[in-house]
């Protein structure tokens, strides 16, 4: 049983947060300029997803460096595909250097001399242009980032009205106009844009400065291009998720031939909740290894609810250690929150203060929100035994009993301050019984099953957290059980 003494989980918590730049092998198209005056001065594509990659051993001395990035490449792609199909709200968002860092202040500082130098140059007598050719081209660029292969007409129409060409001739004619272009752009991306984004075009149509309305439409133009991208996402989920599997598998394959043993942590994660009591040893029957395999499996995932940050992350979850980690907190939370109703004095078994039991949890639930582990409980309880206590005060005035006294109440407190040690007779009872709910799921494969006794209010949740785990645990198996199998047979062939 973990005490989680400090930060939760496997000490890669931070994964969630953590930015994933994505760069092609080939640069995205930038037109047919590569001019460093360009908006998007050949930037790569950035973006922020969720999870970790997959590392393995220190590969042997044969393998060669391309065999090397070959394969972690192939990881990054793995990484992705995983992503998708996996999390049902996966979406890219925009990718924002940290404040204060170089990365944004090189960002902010070529921004905005690019339209610094577009604004001198308008405002110079006779006004000159070259900058704003770069900028329709930017903008035609951003037109065509965000059409979908069918819009060829649309496509055709954006090319003509922005011709390099003709827009060129304009300039040197001095009869550049350069609000035509904005209205004939703002009003295409009025169209091509989803409805949830109608305001924020609306707005670029009430700016009277030329310079900060093709500032925002660059800008705005950039949004749409992510928007387009999590449309196209959503669209493949379904294909992804059926081909993810083998992907999957192949992408780990390629992995482990440039590696002296991709599977040394996972080997040690399963050995350590391998049973051999009641077998005789060695075992080569099939349906008794695929057995065994299944129990510890069910015990090796719990395991990572509950990570010791010391140890190794297996590499075939490592994809997923910032969920587990996220879902060990939630778990965590919960064995708090039933521990604490269940030394609470308002919760009996009343059907008729079934009602304020819910308002309690529901209030525990809220203050318990940031905590992840025994430290940060320790210091809430004071503020939660508080709440418990005028909450039954409240509760017994409602029932027009006696109110608490003062020896009452510095039991209750005490008693609720007491389940700061993770050793509490309560806390471990109401943790044994989650964790066997949730290896009872995990072993037969969901269905249905009985909440544990005592547990009946924490229904909902406990039926999200094991419905999560299901989740995971099964794309982990379909990926990776030919492994699992193989390690389980070996250490049950040793005498």
């Amino acid at each position: 049983m973990s005490d989680r003494e400090g930060p939760s989980g496997s000490g890669q918590k931070g994964d969630k947060e953590e930015k994933f730049s994505r760069t092609p092998s080939q640069p995205m198209p930038t037109g047919s300029r590569t001019s460093n005056n360009s908006y998007y001065a050949n930037e790569p594509i950035q973006f922020r997803v969720r999870g970790s990659t997959i590392t393995g051993a220190s590969p042997p001395k044969f393998v060669t460096l391309e065999d090397i990035m070959k394969a972690a490449h192939g990881m990054q792609n793995m990484a992705l595909a995983h992503e998708i199909a996996v999390d049902q709200d996966f979406k890219l968002e925009p990718f924002e250097p940290p404040d204060n860092s170089y990365q944004k202040l090189v960002k902010e500082t070529m921004h905005k001399a690019y339209f610094d130098i577009l604004r001198e140059q308008l405002n110079s007598d006779p006004p000159e242009y070259k900058q704003a050719l770069i900028l329709l081209q930017d903008v035609k660029q951003g037109l065509f980032s965000i059409l979908l292969p069918r819009h060829k007409r649309i496509r055709e129409m954006i090319e003509e009205v922005l011709d390099h060409d003709f827009i060129k001739q304009q300039a040197e004619n001095n009869s550049l106009d350069f609000n035509k272009y904005a209205t004939f752009v703002v009003d295409l991306m009025a169209k091509l844009a989803a409805p949830a984004r109608d305001d924020m075009i609306q707005n670029i149509s009430k700016l009277t400065d030329t310079v900060d309305i093709f500032r925002t439409i660059l800008e705005t133009l950039e949004i749409l291009k992510l928007d387009l991208a999590n449309t196209l996402i959503a669209m493949i989920r379904p294909h992804v998720q059926q081909e993810s599997v083998q992907y999957e598998r192949n992408k780990f394959d390629e992995l482990l031939k440039v590696s002296e043993d991709g599977l040394q942590y996972t080997r040690e994660w399963l050995q350590r909740h391998i049973d051999k009591s009641g077998l005789t040893i060695p075992v080569t029957d099939a349906i008794v290894i695929r057995n065994v395999t299944a129990q510890t499996l069910a015990k090796a995932y719990l395991e990572l609810l509950e990570w010791d940050s010391s140890k190794n992350y297996p590499e075939t979850v490592s994809l997923d250690a910032s969920r587990f980690s996220e879902l060990g907190t939630q778990v965590y939370r919960l064995i708090c929150t039933a521990s604490i109703l269940l030394v609470s004095p308002s919760c009996g078994n009343d059907p008729s203060i079934a009602t304020q039991k819910q308002q309690l949890k529901e209030k525990i639930i809220i203050i318990l929100d940031n905590t992840s582990n025994d430290t940060e409980l320790k210091s809430i309880l004071p503020s939660v035994a508080e709440e418990i206590v005028v909450f039954t005060e409240n509760l017994l005035e409602g029932l027009n009993q006696a109110a608490l006294s003062t020896d009452t109440r510095e039991l209750i407190q005490s008693q609720i301050l007491s389940l700061s040690d993770p050793e509490h007779r309560v806390r471990q009872i109401v943790r044994q019984r989650i964790f066997e709910f949730l290896k009872e799921i995990l072993v037969c494969g969901g269905g249905s099953r009985q909440i544990p006794v005592g547990l009946s209010a924490f229904t909902q949740e406990l039926t999200s957290v094991s419905g999560t785990l299901l989740r995971y645990v099964m794309h982990n198996k379909a990926v990776f059980t030919k492994y699992y199998l193989d390690i389980v047979a070996e250490e049950l062939s040793k005498n």
